[in-house]
């Protein structure tokens, strides 16, 4: 008995080894692209309501420094053009609030407070419950509360916005992670680059839009003008919240409209563990030097990225003297670029790959160092552009543009180790990133404070520098590119069963057949 159950069981494993080579690759339209348009929406929702508040600072703030003078050039600011007219004196003055540049900085990074400290929570109890209501009902709260951004703000004052500020970081912390333990059961091995910078991409979107459009409705007079920035981007965060509730499935296997084809082909390289029966690795993972080096290189990353979105409406404004409209369309304009990078790097990073010119980590490695030593060469000479708006706007527009690229590389490299894991490990790297997030904005609001000065803006895009150049050398040095021994499930066997009982197939895609 014993022999012919051997026997079976060889015969067995070479019939499941020779159908997993015949795995049934889906090309058409599918599931997995409605998640990633989807997720796109999502990601640009998430931002869109992060940033609104960035451009809107310039008009809610009517806080004069302590050194501005008429002959303020000699404090490194550029001439103020004659036919600049702030849109401040247009917007509802009673409506604006007398913050200096440290309050102002403290209310920009308040949002990252609750945003980091839900980074690692919110993956734990994604990969636990699941990411869908996480990344659903998270983004609901977050346009409901910036909805009510402009009562919190006028009735109860700066402490009350800095809380609702904070609770919307912390909803929006745990959504983001949700997203990406996601895509982890949703995105293909030889798609995954471009789907995730695809939907990635959504965030890059929100500011090339928020950014403009924000600008233009602090300067106009439509619902008391800079409040409409919060009342509209909240609605659209609303009506998307109905499409992901009705459409978003938390993986292949509930999809109940899911062709068996396209399950199959997602599930075979996949994250498709069950929630419930493998704890997780925190051993493994906390002393990976390879997820190390990418927190540290998405921290040294996301100093310059958050410099940029953030704060720099205020240094356009305050140095070179932009207003307030030319300022959210100035930010847009590198948003779109990266975009496109974006896009651009997921295509072609996933053909290289495909075609075998370069092994997985060689192309992450190389996505990344184009990236941030672009952004870094571009930034020590803004300062030294002076009052030229248009080497500036060049400069920025170029460095930041770059930073796309990095959603190609360093950004997407945690699945290539641990997709099994992909909340867990969003939540660490995205935890890093955005203790950035904290610190920046009030790094420079304490630099500036009542000291609005070209020269100390040099400092601010030096630090910057200094930071990207870092960042690629600690993922150069120690980023990896293949699957840990952690993220294997027991025996490493995920089994992919066909809904139809009548032709279900065990298919092993054990890591020997995809080396």
């Amino acid at each position: 008995m014993t022999s012919v159950n051997d026997e079976l069981g060889e015969k067995s494993k070479l019939l499941d080894k020779k159908e997993s080579k015949q795995i049934p690759v889906h090309t058409g339209y599918g599931a997995r692209h409605t998640f990633t348009i989807l997720s796109f929406i999502g990601y640009f929702n998430l931002y869109a309501l992060r940033y609104n508040l960035s451009v809107a600072m310039v008009a809610m703030a009517n806080h004069t420094d302590s050194i501005s003078n008429p002959n303020a050039s000699d404090y490194g600011e550029c001439p103020d053009p004659v036919n600049n007219i702030t849109t401040q004196q247009t917007a509802n003055k009673a409506m604006d609030f007398d913050w200096d540049e440290a309050t102002q900085g403290l209310i920009l990074s308040s949002f990252f407070y609750g945003y980091v400290a839900t980074q690692i929570p919110g993956g734990m109890l994604s990969e636990r419950f699941g990411g869908k209501h996480l990344v659903g009902f998270g983004i609901l709260i977050m346009a409901i509360l910036t909805i009510l951004t402009p009562l919190v703000a006028a009735e109860f004052g700066t402490w009350a916005l800095i809380t609702t500020r904070v609770i919307e970081g912390l909803v929006s912390g745990a959504a983001f992670t949700a997203i990406a333990n996601m895509q982890g059961k949703w995105t293909p091995e030889m798609e995954r680059t471009l789907l995730t910078a695809t939907a990635n991409t959504g965030a890059f979107v929100g500011n090339v839009i928020v950014l403009p459009v924000s600008g233009y409705l602090c300067s106009s007079h439509l619902l008391g003008g800079w409040p409409a920035s919060f009342y509209i981007f909240g609605g659209v965060g609303c009506v998307w919240f109905l499409f992901w509730h009705f459409l978003i499935y938390e993986t292949p296997a509930t999809h109940p409209r899911i062709s068996s084809k396209e399950r199959k082909y997602i599930e075979s390289t996949a994250g498709q563990r069950e929630n419930k029966s493998y704890p997780t690795p925190w051993k493994g993972i906390l002393t990976s030097p390879a997820i190390w080096a990418i927190m540290f290189a998405v921290f040294f990353q996301s100093w310059g990225a958050y410099i940029t979105t953030t704060v720099l409406p205020t240094y356009m404004n305050k140095i070179q003297k932009f207003d307030i409209t030319q300022d959210g369309l100035l930010l847009a304009i590198p948003n779109l670029v990266t975009v496109l990078t974006g896009l651009l790097g997921g295509w072609l990073a996933d053909h290289i790959r495909r075609s075998g010119c370069l092994s997985t980590i060689a192309v992450r490695k190389l996505f990344t160092s184009v990236s941030l030593l672009s952004a870094a060469l571009c930034l020590p000479f803004i300062p030294l552009a002076g009052c030229d708006h248009v080497v500036i706007v060049t400069l920025i527009v170029v460095g930041n543009g770059m930073l796309g690229f990095c959603g190609s590389g360093v950004w997407v490299s945690f699945l290539d180790i641990g997709f099994n894991f992909s909340g867990i490990l969003m939540g660490l790297i995205n935890f890093s990133s955005n203790v950035a997030g904290v610190i920046s904005p009030y790094f420079v609001g304490v630099l500036t404070n009542n000291n609005e000065t070209m020269q100390q803006w040099q400092t601010i895009f030096y630090v910057s520098m200094a930071f990207y150049v870092a960042g690629t050398l600690t993922f150069l040095v120690f980023g990896k590119g293949t699957e840990a021994e952690w993220n294997k499930i027991p025996s490493d066997n995920r089994t992919i069963n066909d809904p139809n009982p009548d032709t279900m197939v065990q298919y092993d895609i054990s890591a020997e057949n995809y080396e």
